[in-house]
């Protein structure tokens, strides 16, 4: 019976490490843009939630506007079945 237990929770265990290293395709909101207010930014992690997802570091132009910051609201959720209803 320990053995059936043991087992278990090695494929537990498994299972839990071979989902943390999925790869999320996170769509973001971008806070704060005067001009176009409801801009959206595609960001692929390696690791974590796209939701603890805050700011976003980019270079919009290397020369004028380097290391810009943006202050985001992200999620994984897929809208694209939905985008035609």
């Amino acid at each position: 019976m320990k053995k059936v237990v043991i087992f278990a929770g090695v494929l537990a265990l498994l299972a839990c490490l071979s989902s943390c290293a999925k790869e999320r395709t996170c769509r973001c909101a971008v806070f704060g843009q005067q001009a176009n207010p409801q801009k959206i930014r595609i960001i692929k992690i390696d690791k974590g939630v796209c939701e603890d997802m805050r700011y976003v570091l980019f270079d919009q132009d290397p020369v004028l506007y380097p290391n810009r910051t943006d202050s985001v609201l992200c999620t994984d959720f897929d809208f694209e079945p939905y985008m035609n209803e």
